[in-house]
């Protein structure tokens, strides 16, 4: 099948529009403690709750259906941020709280990156178009 640049362009967007609603989302859960919560289980059964925070989404730019970019999102497997907190709700019985491993620094070069592909994707579509509108007026 072949695929026109306007077609493969407006994936693109759509690809990168999801990458930037994926980083929004990173930086909305960067102080998230308890996304979920697990039991706790003793000899005895279960024993209260452990809160397991956010974990990091990561997007990965795959060739989906007919050789359109697609979105692959899986979660960031590194290590938990540790703060020494035993005053918040969330702490350990040591006073450790987990915070997501979110970088705001990393989802903001990602968001720019996303961002910058999301215009190069608009430009060719512009480009295409104004291409095929000077091929009508050629023919017309």
């Amino acid at each position: 099948m072949d695929l026109s640049a306007i077609e493969i362009s407006a994936a693109g967007m759509q690809v990168q529009r999801k990458r930037m609603d994926l980083v929004a989302a990173n930086l909305a859960n960067v102080d998230t403690t308890s996304a979920r919560e697990e039991p706790l289980r003793s000899e005895d059964g279960p024993r209260g709750v452990r809160h397991v925070p956010y974990r990091r989404q990561v997007a990965s730019i795959v060739q989906g259906l007919n050789g359109l970019p697609s979105l692959r999102v899986t979660e960031d497997a590194s290590a938990f941020r540790e703060e020494q907190q035993p005053e918040h709700p969330h702490a350990t019985a040591a006073g450790t709280v987990l915070y997501p491993n979110v970088n705001p620094m990393v989802e903001m070069v990602d968001l720019i990156t996303a961002s910058r592909a999301y215009e190069a994707n608009l430009t060719a579509v512009e480009v295409a178009k104004s291409m095929h509108q000077g091929a009508l007026r050629i023919l017309g």
